[in-house]
């Protein structure tokens, strides 16, 4: 009636107690008539005769299968758990040597663990790399040997963790001491640790050395300041030159005036009397003083674009060239010349600047334009994207205003393209074309004024041509 897998050890058991009298106890598998085992508890005691000797035994057999399934299903549960539990803590095991190779190993960070009291505990490779002390050398001490003097003296090192126990965190940024004594700047990060009774036990202090940045915003600060003192001298440099136009435009003029009216009244009256050395050196004495006037006037249009206030509006350009064209009207007569522009509508300009640029350019054809042929002065203009213009140096998504103004006079030679800008720089000698050599510098300026750019091409004999592009915005 045995289940087999539990036949030899209720043999065993049995064999113990007929051998010693002791009670027959244990569980097994019973067969039923049905063919099926279940649990049952069996319990033999033995009957004894006068003598001592067994001479029977009663027992009974109590059908447990029901409590055994359940015992036998909780084993199994409590098993499985065990494995889960101990995979868990293995893994968990395993994260932690992960956690802690990691924080030995981080070179960038000092990482350390402090008591409750502030004293050294746990110390990583980063942190000797950074502060210079091996772990055997720095664990056991306070935490502040870090610490300037002067800090140690106003004690920030217990503020600071003060302040991360009652807040949790003290985060802050100051200079700290290597081994060497060397000093370093420091971001300092210190975190309070808490048990599960929500008491402080520890801190954890994290250090990043940010002394490249803090010299890197140093040298910023500084360049700031600089920049500053140069932008106050910039401003006291424009009050001069504007009290230089003032000079210019009056106290210098004046005695200009006066060499001019009395050497023509010397020729006017003294004529006669002069001899023909005289006649000259008086003749040449006018011009020089009317090149003098020249010459003021264009300095004082150069600084005016660099002082005057820059007030956008909008403006038509077709009016503006009308207007010059009128005011150029005895030169163009005379050199046979006229003026083709296409229209165009209103853009953002500097009206009065504006106008002096194309006088400029205007003026500059005129004067340069082949004694003997009739000179014609195109201004063509478009508006598009900086991508549509061959131009490297313009913004590719914005739209700007093309001017070309070009013309049909002697030209120039291209290697001065870009020469040709520079304030005083004259191509042709005094004696062939006047001028002082500032007009088209005084153009660059106003150009640049509107945020633009202006190019320059030419061929000897065969005309000139400039590109101006002005952002629409």
């Amino acid at each position: 009636m045995i289940h087999p897998d539990d036949y030899e050890e209720n043999i065993k058991i049995w064999t113990h107690s007929l051998e010693t009298g002791q009670v027959y106890r244990t569980d097994v598998r019973v067969l039923r008539k049905d063919g099926s085992y279940r649990w049952h508890a069996v319990i033999g005691e033995p009957v004894l005769d006068d003598d001592d000797k067994i001479i029977k035994w009663v027992g009974a057999f109590t059908d447990i299968h029901t409590e055994k399934a359940f015992t036998h299903e909780l084993e199994q549960q409590v098993t499985a758990r065990t494995r889960e539990l101990s995979q868990m803590y293995e893994s968990l095991k395993k994260s932690e040597e992960r956690y802690h190779l990691m924080v030995e190993e981080v070179q960038d960070y000092a990482i350390l663990y402090l008591n409750h009291k502030g004293i050294v505990e746990n110390w990583n490779v980063g942190a000797e790399k950074i502060k210079g002390y091996k772990a055997q050398e720095i664990t056991g001490k306070y935490f502040g040997v870090f610490y300037t003097p002067e800090d140690q003296k106003n004690n920030l090192p217990n503020t600071l963790l003060e302040l991360a126990r009652e807040k949790g965190r003290a985060v802050q940024q100051g200079w700290r001491v290597r081994k060497n004594g060397s000093l370093f700047w420091a971001s300092v990060v210190i975190t309070a640790v808490h048990n599960k009774n929500n008491e402080v036990i520890g801190f954890s202090k994290v250090t990043h050395d940010l002394t490249e940045k803090k010299r890197a915003d140093d040298k910023i600060k500084l360049n700031a300041l600089e920049l500053e003192q140069k932008n106050a001298e910039l401003e006291h440099m424009n009050k001069e030159l504007q009290s230089f136009a003032y000079i210019s435009s009056h106290d210098l003029q004046e005695p200009l005036r006066k060499i001019q009216t009395f050497a023509s009244q010397i020729l006017d009256k003294e004529f006669q009397n002069l001899s023909d050395l005289g006649k000259d050196k008086f003749k040449r004495m006018q011009n020089a003083a009317q090149r003098m006037q020249t010459l003021i006037n264009d300095l004082l249009s150069y600084s005016r674009t660099n002082i005057q206030e820059r007030v956008f509006e909008k403006t038509s350009l077709s009016k503006i060239i009308d207007e010059v064209r009128e005011d150029l009207k005895e030169e163009l007569e005379q050199k046979n010349a006229v003026i083709e522009n296409n229209d165009v509508g209103e853009i953002n300009i500097i009206p009065f600047q504006f106008r002096q640029l194309l006088y400029n350019l205007i003026s500059n054809s005129l004067k340069f334009a082949k004694p003997d042929i009739p000179a014609v002065i195109k201004i063509n203009s478009e508006i598009a994207k900086g991508s549509h213009f061959e131009e490297e140096a313009l913004a590719k998504e914005t739209s700007y205003c093309h001017i070309t103004i070009s013309d049909n006079g002697i030209g120039f030679e291209p290697q001065y393209s870009k020469k040709i800008f520079d304030v005083f720089q004259r191509l042709h000698g005094r004696d062939q074309y006047t001028g002082t050599g500032i007009g088209l510098a005084i153009v660059k300026k106003i150009v640049e004024n509107h945020n633009g750019i202006i190019t320059a091409k030419g061929e000897q004999n065969k005309g000139a041509s400039f590109d101006i592009y002005i952002p629409l915005e």
